[in-house]
């Protein structure tokens, strides 16, 4: 249980590593949170740094999901311990505690979690959630792609404890994402 544990705090602390908001302080002297969102994932640095520092912040944060999740598997943790790394891991990043709790949105922290315990999970989420930006190029359809993981998790005959850590997932990006969910409803209404 000691051990579950520790994994589980050492997600959080992976996710807090906030990389967007450490490179743009790095490379401007800028607090990342006074631009655009203010959130701290690879859309916002892309606003200040390009297109390079969007890609190094998004490589980044799906680093700490894989890097997270890794090690729950190689100490082989229960799956009940397992969604804990991934609720922990993406908690991290949304409220980091170094920085007030006001981190990323955590698509590609949770992305990075799921594809480690399950590529074939990340990858059907994220074709159908790609494929319903393309089809309506509205964000929140996007979303709603996302949120299929836990389908996908049951489909795919993942213990119930994975299923409710996908839900979990879910709940806290939809929540993370909710000012950009409402101004997509009303821009369509």
């Amino acid at each position: 249980m000691l051990t579950q544990i520790i994994v589980i705090l050492i997600a959080y602390a992976l996710g807090c590593f906030a990389v967007g908001y450490y490179l743009v302080r790095w490379r401007t002297g800028q607090d990342l949170h006074e631009f655009g969102s203010g959130a701290t994932g690879g859309r916002n640095t892309g606003r200040v740094l390009g297109k390079s520092g969007a890609i190094i912040t998004g490589v980044g944060d799906v680093l700490k999901g894989v890097i997270a999740m890794a090690i729950a598997l190689w100490f082989k943790l229960e799956p009940w311990a397992l969604a804990c790394v991934m609720v922990a891991v993406l908690a991290g990043h949304v409220w980091p505690i170094q920085l007030h709790f006001r981190g990323g949105k955590g698509l590609s922290a949770a992305f990075g979690a799921v594809l480690m315990y399950d590529y074939r999970i990340a990858l059907f989420t994220a074709v159908v959630a790609l494929f319903l930006l393309w089809v309506s190029r509205k964000e929140y359809l996007f979303l709603i792609g996302v949120a299929s993981s836990p389908i996908i998790a049951f489909t795919l005959k993942q213990p119930l404890e994975i299923i409710m850590g996908m839900l979990g997932l879910v709940l806290i990006i939809l929540f993370a994402h909710r000012t950009n969910i409402q101004k997509s409803l009303k821009a369509n209404s």
